[in-house]
C-alpha cells in the first residue's frame, strides 16, 4: 500500500499532462469535426432504429458466418464492372440482338416452323442430318471445284451424247433393240450367250488356219515344179505328203459326219 501510495503523484500528474495536452489541441475545427460525427452517428443510430434494420442483425451475421455477404459483394463487384464495361456501343449491340432474336422468335411462330421441330428431332435421333450436312458439304465442294474449263467440257460431254443419241435413233437402233428383244423371247440370245465362249476360244483357231492357208499358197507357189508321173510318184512317197493327205480325210470325214446329221 505504502508503494502504491507513493506511485499515486506521479499518475496524477501524468492523468494531468495528457488533459492538458487533450485541452491545448481541442481546436474549434477539431470541436466542430468531432461534433459533426457524434451528430452523424447519432443520426445513423435514430435510422437504423427507426427502419428496423436491428431485426436485420442476426440475419446479418449469419451470412457473415456462412460466408454469403462476401458472395454478396463479389456478386455486387461483379455487377459493378460490367455496368462499367457496357458503353453505349455494346449497349446498342445487345439491343439489335435482342430485337433480331425477337424478330426470328416472331417470324418462325408466323411460319409454323414449330410443326417441324418433331420431324427434326427424328433427323437428329437417326443421324439424317449428318447426313443431309454431309451431303451439302459435297455439294458445296462440287460447285467450288465447277470451273469454267469443267463446265465447257460437261457441256461438250452432254451435247456429244445426245448427238450420240441421235444417231442411234436414225440409224436404226429402235430395229435393232426390237430385234433384240425378238431374240431373248425366242432363247436364241441365251444361246448366243452361252457360245459366245467358246466362239472367242475357237477364234484363235480360225486365225492359225486362215494364216496356215496363206503360208501354204505361198509355199506351193515358190516350190513348183515340173509334171509327170516320176515327180507324182516321189510326191505321193513322201512321209509328209501322206500325213497331210490322212489329215484332209479325216477332215472331209469328220465335216460329212457333222453336216449330214442336219434336217
Amino acid at each position: 500500500m505504502n508503494a502504491e501510495t507513493k506511485e499515486m503523484p506521479g499518475t496524477l500528474e501524468e492523468l494531468k499532462g495528457v488533459a492538458t495536452a487533450a485541452r491545448d489541441a481541442l481546436t474549434e475545427d477539431i470541436i466542430g469535426r468531432v461534433a459533426d460525427s457524434a451528430a452523424g452517428a447519432m443520426d445513423l443510430m435514430d435510422r437504423v432504429n427507426r427502419s428496423g434494420l436491428g431485426k436485420a442483425i442476426p440475419q446479418l451475421a449469419q451470412m457473415v458466418e456462412n460466408g454469403d455477404l462476401q458472395r454478396l459483394v463479389n456478386l455486387a463487384r461483379v455487377y459493378g464492372s460490367a455496368e462499367d464495361a457496357l458503353t453505349e456501343e455494346m449497349v446498342g449491340r445487345l439491343a439489335a440482338a435482342a430485337s433480331e432474336g425477337l424478330s426470328l422468335m416472331d417470324q418462325v411462330n408466323r411460319s409454323g416452323l414449330e410443326k417441324a421441330l418433331p420431324v427434326l428431332t427424328r433427323l437428329v435421333a437417326d443421324g439424317d442430318m449428318e447426313r443431309l450436312a454431309q451431303l451439302a458439304r459435297v455439294y458445296g465442294a462440287a460447285q467450288d471445284a465447277l470451273s469454267e474449263e469443267i463446265i465447257g467440257r460437261l457441256a461438250e460431254a452432254a451435247s456429244e451424247g445426245l448427238s450420240l443419241l441421235d444417231r442411234l435413233n436414225r440409224g436404226g437402233a429402235g430395229r435393232l433393240v426390237e430385234m433384240l428383244a425378238k431374240l431373248e423371247a425366242s432363247g436364241s440370245l441365251k444361246r448366243v450367250a452361252d457360245l459366245l465362249p467358246t466362239f472367242v476360244d475357237r477364234l484363235d483357231m480360225v486365225g492359225g488356219l486362215l494364216e496356215s492357208m496363206e503360208t501354204a499358197a505361198k509355199q506351193a507357189e515358190a516350190e513348183r515344179t515340173e509334171g509327170g508321173l516320176m515327180s507324182m510318184y516321189r510326191m505321193l512317197t513322201d512321209a509328209r505328203t501322206q500325213e497331210t493327205l490322212r489329215f484332209m480325210l479325216a477332215l472331209g470325214q469328220h465335216m460329212h459326219e457333222r453336216y449330214a446329221r442336219r434336217p
